[in-house]
C-alpha cells in the first residue's frame, strides 16, 4: 500500500473555527487534531480504509462530549505532523510526549495531558530471548521512530536501524532474520498477534532485559492550554468511563 502525504481532514480548517451545528444556546468549537497514519496500531489507534479509530480517538471524543467541542482528526506521517504542529497549523497532537522531539519544539510552553501507558522495547524472536544488546547489529523500528535507548550505539555505528512503513512488514522482517530486533510499542505487538487472522508465524516477544523507554501518550497543545487541563481532569474524574473503554479494546 503506498503512503499516503495527508490522508485525512485534507482541506485547512482554522483554529477553533466555529461549526454550523449548535451546542445548546453556543456555536460549537472544533479543534483539529494532528494524529499518525499507522496501520495495525491498536488499541492506541488505526488509520486504515478511510477511517481512523482506536483507544485513543474513544477517550477524545467521550472528552469533547463533555466539553461541547468537536475535534477533525488530520492524520498523518509522524514527522510531517509534528513539524505541522509546532508550525502552528494544528491546535492539538496526539500521541505526544515532553520528551519527543524535543529540538523540534523549541521553547514552545506546550501542555501535556497523560492518557494511556506505554512500553517502547526491543522485541526478538522466542530463540533469541535473553541473548543481550550485542547481537543486535539491525534493528527494525516503525517510521518515523526514534530509539532514544539505543541513540549511542547507532551514532558509534555499533549498530543501524532499517524502517519499515508498516508493522506487519517490519513483524515480518524480524521473524525471518532480516532484522536482529524491532523496537515498538510492546502492547501494540501483543495486540497484533493476539488478533492476526491467517498465517502469520510465530510471535515475537519483547525482552525486558534490554533497554527500554516507558511512559505516557499525551494529548498535547500551546494553543489550547485550558483544554488539556480540562483533559487532565477529565482523565482523573472520570476513572469508570476510561475503564469501560479500555476493556472495550481489551487493554491488558
Amino acid at each position: 500500500m503506498k503512503r499516503r502525504q495527508l490522508l485525512f481532514c485534507a482541506l485547512p480548517i482554522p483554529a477553533a473555527s466555529l461549526a454550523q451545528g449548535q451546542v445548546g444556546s453556543q456555536a460549537r468549537r472544533i479543534y483539529t487534531v494532528g494524529v499518525e497514519d499507522y496501520e495495525n496500531f491498536l488499541p492506541y489507534s488505526e488509520w486504515k480504509n478511510g477511517v481512523y479509530r482506536g483507544l485513543g480517538r474513544d477517550i477524545l471524543d467521550a472528552f469533547a462530549s463533555t466539553r461541547g467541542i468537536e475535534f477533525r482528526y488530520v492524520v498523518l506521517p509522524l514527522k510531517r505532523r509534528d513539524a505541522m504542529f509546532v508550525r502552528g497549523d494544528l491546535d492539538f497532537i496526539f500521541p505526544d510526549n515532553p520528551n519527543w522531539v524535543t529540538t523540534l519544539k523549541g521553547n514552545l510552553r506546550i501542555a501535556y495531558a497523560p492518557m494511556m501507558e506505554f512500553i517502547d522495547g526491543v522485541l526478538v524472536r522466542p530463540q533469541d530471548l535473553g541473548k543481550g544488546v550485542a547481537r543486535i547489529k539491525v534493528l527494525g523500528i516503525p517510521n518515523g521512530f526514534t530509539p532514544y535507548p539505543y541513540q549511542q550505539l547507532i551514532n558509534s555505528g555499533q549498530m543501524r536501524i532499517e524502517e519499515s512503513v508498516q508493522y506487519d512488514r517490519l513483524y515480518e522482517k524480524l521473524q525471518r532474520g532480516r532484522v536482529d530486533g524491532a523496537y515498538l510499542n510492546t502492547r501494540i505487538a501483543e495486540y497484533y498477534f493476539a488478533h492476526a487472522q491467517g498465517e502469520i508465524g510465530e510471535a515475537p516477544v519483547f525482552d525486558p532485559d534490554m533497554p527500554h523507554a516507558s511512559g505516557h501518550w499525551y494529548l498535547s497543545s500551546y494553543k489550547h492550554p485550558a483544554e488539556v487541563v480540562a483533559m487532565r481532569e477529565f482523565m482523573r474524574d472520570q476513572a469508570a468511563q476510561i475503564e469501560a473503554l479500555k476493556q472495550r479494546w481489551k487493554w491488558r
